[in-house]
């Protein structure tokens, strides 16, 4: 008698290996769908962004000068100055004065650089922005160039005798 051989379950032809191809696929659509909603959001920022700041960057003001009754004494004058910053542009200055007191119920209002207004001080030939000549009432209407430091000036050097009130109101107004 022979041995009975021991019994083996049949082998099985060898599996192929599992491709990663399908894990891979999907890990590189999540990616790129993280990839492009981060990359919506930063442009939606950046977008909102530069709207909002150049939409700032020229804003139109107004700032006031003089506001009020003035007086202004004989033989003399009282200034106000105002200065611009680098970048203001669409400058001008307006308002209206009405002036009381001596004969004439007279002024004469000016607007001037720095420049000018020093020579002018000091009797030299000067050049202003705004002269009204010498009047009892009127508006006060300026375009200055730009940025630097300007004078609203009111003078009365031209009465020996009697100081002026003078009621005004004159304000700037710029885009910066």
């Amino acid at each position: 008698m022979s041995q009975p051989q021991p019994w083996y379950p049949p082998t099985s032809p060898p599996q192929p290996a599992k491709s990663n191809t399908t894990l891979i696929l999907v890990i590189v659509l999540i990616v790129v769908v993280v990839v492009g909603v981060i990359g919506a959001i930063a442009a939606f920022t950046f977008v909102n962004y530069a709207a909002n700041s150049a939409s700032n960057l020229h804003v139109p003001r107004t700032t006031n000068i003089v506001n009020g009754l003035i007086t202004v004494p004989a033989g003399g004058y009282e200034y106000y100055p105002f200065t611009l910053a680098i970048g203001t542009i669409s400058i001008s200055v307006s308002g209206s004065f009405t002036a009381s007191g001596g004969s004439g119920n007279d002024i004469d209002v000016f607007v001037m650089d720095q420049t000018n207004f020093i020579n002018w001080q000091n009797g030299h030939q000067s050049y202003s922005y705004f002269d009204s000549g010498v009047l009892t009432t009127g508006s006060v209407s300026a375009s200055l160039p730009g940025a630097g430091n300007y004078y609203l000036v009111y003078s009365n050097t031209f009465s020996t005798v009697s100081s002026k009130d003078v009621q005004t109101s004159v304000n700037v107004y710029y885009t910066s």
